[in-house]
């Protein structure tokens, strides 16, 4: 689940465009001309203006693991605050189920039988004395968490890129998908973005960049 705050930029051409008139001494006052003005500026690859546009967001609902790939984007200084596994009682904690385990009835099984094991002994741990913290320590990577993550429009870029790429692990681009989905719904302007530029990265480059390619774009030569 995604949660876009208020503190969101709205109107994020319109900022990009004011930020950008003011280096060009033009007139800053006209929200149409900034709109056009934006455009031009992200079609040309001119990146840096698009750090002054701030997206905040509540993820929830998705896997410590897909959580601790989205953290390797850190360019743009992001900021972001993780649910404790220190003072929350996580003895009940909801796991990612990957669609390859689903699919099979003994995977299955067995993917479940591990959980409820780790459960247990995570509550068995708390019972003979043990502080949440320290028993903390044997939850694992597949277990949801949530957390408020701050970045800027370039980052957010990029990490599209990367992440709706079909190469990426399977939650992990569920998750991009989604926050490309809500933030398209926050305003016509982001809608805008969204579809140009919060694409995989070989509509970017116009081949496939990686080793094992799905096909989608030819690989270079």
């Amino acid at each position: 689940m995604i949660q876009i705050f208020e503190t969101t930029d709205k109107y994020p051409l319109q900022k990009i465009g004011k930020m950008a008139g003011v280096c060009w001494n033009s007139p800053v006052d006209d929200a149409e001309k900034n709109i056009k003005r934006a455009k031009e500026c992200i079609i040309s690859g001119h990146g840096r203006v698009l750090e002054y546009v701030d997206i905040e967001l509540c993820i929830s609902g998705y896997s410590a693991r897909a959580i601790r790939e989205y953290y390797t984007h850190i360019g743009g200084s992001p900021t972001r605050l993780q649910e404790s596994t220190r003072y929350v009682n996580c003895g009940n904690f909801e796991y990612f189920i990957p669609p390859a385990v689903k699919g099979s009835d003994s995977a299955a099984k067995l993917y479940g039988e591990c959980m409820d094991f780790i459960q247990k002994q995570y509550a068995a741990l708390l019972e003979a004395g043990v502080s949440r913290e320290d028993a903390a320590n044997v939850l694992p990577l597949g277990m949801m968490t949530k957390i408020v993550d701050k970045r800027n429009l370039r980052n957010m870029i990029n990490l599209m890129n990367q992440r709706l790429c079909t190469r990426a692990y399977t939650e992990i681009r569920t998750l991009a998908n989604e926050i490309k989905s809500s933030l398209s719904a926050y305003s016509e302007e982001w809608a805008w973005i969204c579809e140009n530029f919060f694409v995989p990265k070989c509509e970017v480059s116009g081949f496939c960049t990686e080793k094992k390619s799905c096909g989608r774009k030819p690989k270079k030569d």
